[in-house]
């Protein structure tokens, strides 16, 4: 991802003319599989419209910083592109990485975007701010569409292996959990790890498979590299009951780690493209893919570049609605974004009380003798209230 200033011409013009997007994203670190393709398909989705004329008459000039998965970085890095004259800010893919940038902002009345963020902390104008935003369905969604998707195909009982690492493991295994619950499912057993680089979880492996009755399903509530080494660790154990994860475990890292015998693993995702098949795929998602892989050299690894690209359109559609390029204008028209148009459909963005995405279907895949297939599609109408102060809850 670029590093330094981009505009869609060689001559940026003068503030009325242009938008400055400041990207406090990750290139190095644990959160770079999560910030650097869909830094990349924001950048691509930026040229694109600049290409096109930019937003009534206005080019999209981004400035970017790499916060190498710091926390402490994330809020210099702010503070630096704030001062540089940004109009708004793009924070990690991660509530606990993006706080301090976000925090920042909300200081400063600049409306903060996390590219994707799944903890709904990020979302629910309280917690950071009303500044505050992210442009991920939420792992509250995740946890929800996995619980309707399991209690569906007839799986009635369940066991929870509980990552610590991060708050959005946190609240999807939360959120599944309320979601089974709630449909009337049993949740048989629950346990835990504390994530991170060096995942082992052969105890925890050993007490699930000593269960005198297996439940349906284990429920791995993590992200990847350690989600998917936890499953591998599982399988190795002999726990060969079906596995059901978030977005997290999204991508061709699952497939390299969990190795080509692993089967019965399913996760909701955003799509299923490039490395998964059997879903019909949209010219746009397919245009997609092809533009990305002209500008990286490569295919997206993972559904999270949808993510940045679609965050960029609906934070277009919003600058074309605002009455300035105020940051309160700004957060107004990011409120009342309403429906974007993406290579996956119409997905609804942001509400005055709902900072992410509102109404998206997550994907289901499916991962059986090295191959990762759509499995279908699951909405959920209503995500279970933990009173945790979710505004995006119903």
């Amino acid at each position: 991802m670029l590093a330094t200033a981009c505009s869609g011409s060689d001559d940026s013009g003068s503030d009325a003319d242009e938008i400055v997007i400041g990207f406090a994203l990750s290139q190095s670190g644990n959160m770079a599989p999560f910030d650097v393709e869909p830094g990349n398909a924001a950048l691509l989705r930026v040229k694109e419209i600049n290409d096109a004329g930019g937003i009534d008459g206005k080019k999209i000039k981004v400035i970017s910083k790499d916060v190498r998965s710091s926390p402490d970085t994330v809020g210099t890095a702010a503070t630096e592109l704030i001062s540089e004259g940004i109009d708004l800010l793009v924070t990690p893919c991660d509530f606990d990485l993006s706080a301090p940038g976000a925090t920042v902002a909300q200081s400063s009345g600049i409306p903060a975007v996390s590219i994707c963020a799944g903890d709904p902390k990020m979302a629910d104008t309280t917690t950071l701010g009303d500044y505050v935003f992210s442009a991920n369905a939420g792992s509250d969604v995740e946890g929800a569409s996995g619980a309707a998707w399991a209690f569906e195909k007839g799986w009635k009982t369940a066991y929870v292996l509980q990552d610590e690492s991060i708050e959005y493991t946190k609240s999807a295994g939360r959120y599944f959990t309320a979601k089974f619950e709630d449909l009337g499912g049993k949740i048989v057993g629950k346990d835990a790890f504390p994530g991170g680089d060096n995942v082992d979880i052969n105890s925890q492996a050993s007490r699930l498979k000593g269960l005198s009755t297996q439940p349906d399903f284990v429920y791995v509530a993590s992200w990847n590299p350690g989600g998917s080494t936890a499953i591998r660790q599982l399988r190795e154990a002999g726990v060969t009951i079906p596995v059901v994860a978030p977005a997290a475990l999204d991508g061709q890292a699952l497939l390299d780690i969990v190795g080509d015998k692993a089967s019965d693993i399913y996760y909701t995702a955003f799509a299923c493209y490039v490395y998964c098949s059997g879903a019909d795929s949209a010219d746009e998602l397919d245009a997609f893919v092809k533009a990305y892989e002209a500008d990286y050299g490569s295919k997206p690894a993972s559904s999270y570049a949808l993510l940045g690209y679609n965050m960029v359109t609906a934070i277009a559609d919003a600058v074309g609605d605002a009455k300035s390029l105020s940051g309160s204008d700004l957060k107004d028209a990011l409120e009342g974004d309403g429906s974007v148009s993406t290579p996956i459909g119409d997905v609804n963005y942001f509400s005055s009380s709902c900072h992410k995405i509102i109404d998206m279907p997550m994907t289901v895949v499916e991962v059986a003798n090295g191959a990762m297939t759509f499995a279908g599609q699951q909405r959920v109408d209503t995500i279970p209230d933990l009173g945790d102060g979710n505004a995006c809850a119903s």
